[in-house]
């Protein structure tokens, strides 16, 4: 056993966000295709992208924060800035591969506000593991939306600062 003193070492809080809106694209981490977060391929940013989709009903996983190892989740939030407009349901959940809402379970992007991430699980990146966003859309297709994912997390065995004496 190792003997224990008392820590007089502290490191600031992290953080790092992923921000998209409605008529966004990516290259889905799960399939592969190139989809919109909502939008028909019409209202894309990008209309002319070869093999864009913009399906009705449609969902989207992509690895939107690429996390260190070591990190260890101290909060953040999702942000809904401009309330998504189209869709009956419209939603994100934050998670890892092979656990999708392991840090948020699936939100509303219908309604503008801010939701806390629950601290349930703040070790599900410790091994550098990205957190994977899942968008998903039922319905229509979105003419409206922003939303910001913030993510704060701090980093086993660092230390930035002494603190006391």
């Amino acid at each position: 056993m190792a003997r224990k003193q008392a820590s007089r070492t502290g490191q600031r809080v992290l953080e790092t966000d992923f921000n998209f809106n409605f008529n966004d694209w990516v290259i889905d981490s799960a399939d592969g295709a190139k989809k919109t977060f909502g939008s028909s391929v019409g209202l894309s940013a990008d209309p002319a992208e070869i093999g864009l989709t913009g399906l009705v009903a449609n969902t989207i996983t992509f690895d939107g924060i690429n996390m260190p190892p070591g990190a260890v989740i101290a909060g953040g939030s999702l942000i809904v800035e401009t309330a998504g407009v189209g869709p009956t349901a419209y939603t994100v959940s934050l998670g890892v591969a092979g656990n999708l809402a392991s840090i948020l379970a699936a939100t509303s992007l219908l309604v503008a506000g801010r939701t806390a991430l629950p601290l349930t699980a703040p070790l599900v990146s410790n091994n550098g593991q990205n957190i994977r966003a899942t968008v998903a859309y039922t319905v229509a297709n979105a003419t409206a939306g922003r939303f910001r994912l913030r993510v704060h997390y701090t980093l086993d065995g660092r230390a930035e600062e002494t603190i006391g004496g």
